[in-house]
């Protein structure tokens, strides 16, 4: 197609979220034409299907294909993401404001999981979760064997083995945070080998982006193994799991935001979601951090009044390094299907200890969290694989992620306005001269939100 002018006009283009929403309606129709002719040829739909020889596996094979390519990813993601992250933690060269701003974000991050954790304990959308549809066989491996020697547990013998291994990531994510730490406290003279990580982080992305591509087809055949072969009974479970996520984001965005923004930022909560309602709704609407950035530093600084050089630093570095709605939703998830895969994967803790260790592991995950669609569900994959449940759990709760991804990215970009107005609070709220340092974070996380953006169209 040409304009008057004689270009070629590109065709719109279907958004992801809308792709993956008919992929799911899609595969519930079809999946549950299979559930109704299982074990039966009445009816002339079913007896062409038999005689035809198409089954379940006829679809459910792009739906594994998309989960191994997941699976490949996960690894390398994760180990380029931690150094990458902790690459933007230099607190100490950053002054009293970097260390400021590093503990409001993760003390609010810690605050959203143990609200995710608190709901999904109160309601326990998992227990009695259907997993007819996941053999015994495919979990065996996964047997968690305890927490007796956890620290030799979490110390590998051989990098490179555990590199290999399915049921080993917390060894890959303990080397990554030495070889992070090491790299960010030897100076200059390793600067070259930092970039080239953030680089290959951005490599990762990229291939991520291209999996999530395949995102439809991977939902449309997960979603036809799991309905043809148990109908509709584990959608009613999912629901719950939907009302778990969307009460706890409203516990932490309409009461825990406020009460912070009020005792500790000293604002009126009624101002400050009047001054932020708009980068709320454009978080909403675009799921994207990084899209969002421009409208919050001008709602932070014209609307909060904010000084420009903090509301600059706080919002911009926010926009990789907060996310209160990513922890909220990446502690709901994994606590969720732990409750659902405990009767088939022993050892499984759902103790106040292993509820520890996942709010760990949340924290550490988030760090540096691409501010893209779906970029805390592919984080959550990293979760996942480090307490011992299959990232094809995924598959559960992918095809519902895209309404619950609009509200998270909203609680996370509201929690970077909440930030900045505590943070200008506790430095006595005036403008600053940030360190050289400071200026140059700025400049480097606008790159790699830039790059975010460009991966994601």
């Amino acid at each position: 197609m040409q304009d008057n002018n004689g270009k070629a006009q590109k065709k719109p283009k279907l958004a992801l979220h809308w792709q993956i929403l008919i992929a799911m309606t899609l595969g519930i129709s079809v999946g549950m034409l299979f559930s109704s002719c299982l074990g039966s040829s009445n009816g002339q739909v079913c007896r062409i299907l038999q005689a035809s020889h198409i089954n379940i596996d006829t679809f459910a094979w792009m739906g594994d294909v998309f989960l191994r390519l997941l699976k490949m990813i996960v690894i390398p993601l994760i180990f380029c993401s931690l150094i990458n992250g902790i690459s933007h933690m230099k607190v100490e060269q950053l002054g009293k404001v970097g260390l400021v701003t590093f503990l409001v974000f993760k003390i609010s991050m810690l605050i959203a999981a143990v609200i995710g954790l608190f709901y999904v304990n109160l309601i326990q959308p998992g227990v009695g979760f259907d997993l007819s549809s996941v053999t015994k066989v495919s979990v065996d491996h996964l047997a968690v064997h305890g927490h007796e020697n956890f620290l030799l547990g979490i110390i590998p013998p051989n990098i490179f083995y555990a590199l290999s291994q399915d049921n080993q990531l917390i060894q890959v994510i303990f080397f990554a945070l030495l070889f992070g730490i090491a790299l960010v406290t030897s100076g200059e003279s390793t600067s070259g080998i930092s970039k080239a990580f953030e680089q290959i982080f951005n490599i990762m992305l990229r291939i991520t982006h291209w999996i999530m591509i395949l995102a439809p087809f991977g939902v449309f055949g997960l979603i036809v193994k799991t309905v043809g072969a148990t109908g509709l009974a584990p959608f009613v479970s999912i629901g719950k799991y939907m009302i778990v996520v969307m009460l706890a984001l409203s516990t932490m965005l309409f009461i825990i935001t406020p009460l912070l923004v009020y005792f500790v930022g000293g604002m009126n909560p009624i101002k400050f979601f009047s001054g932020v309602k708009e980068a709320m709704l454009t978080a909403f609407g675009t799921s994207s951090s990084a899209a969002t950035l421009p409208v919050s530093l001008d709602c932070v600084q014209n609307n909060l009044g904010v000084p420009s050089s903090l509301a600059s630093f706080v919002v911009t570095v926010g926009s990789t390094m907060s996310m209160n709605g990513a922890a909220l939703y990446e502690a709901v998830v994994t606590l969720f299907l732990a409750q659902a895969y405990a009767p088939l994967i022993p050892g499984i803790d759902l103790s106040l200890k292993g509820q520890i260790f996942i709010v760990a592991m949340v924290l550490l995950s988030t760090l540096g969290t691409p501010g893209i669609p779906h970029g805390g569900l592919v984080t959550t994959t990293i979760v996942l694989k480090a307490v011992g449940l299959p990232i094809d759990a995924i598959g559960l709760i992918i095809g519902v992620d895209r309404i619950l991804d609009m509200c998270r990215t909203m609680t996370n970009v509201t929690g970077d306005c909440a930030a900045a107005v505590i943070v200008a609070r506790l430095m006595g709220g005036k403008d600053i001269d940030l360190p050289d340092k400071a200026k140059k974070e700025i400049d480097e996380v606008k790159e790699e939100n830039e790059m975010f953006l460009e991966t994601s169209k």
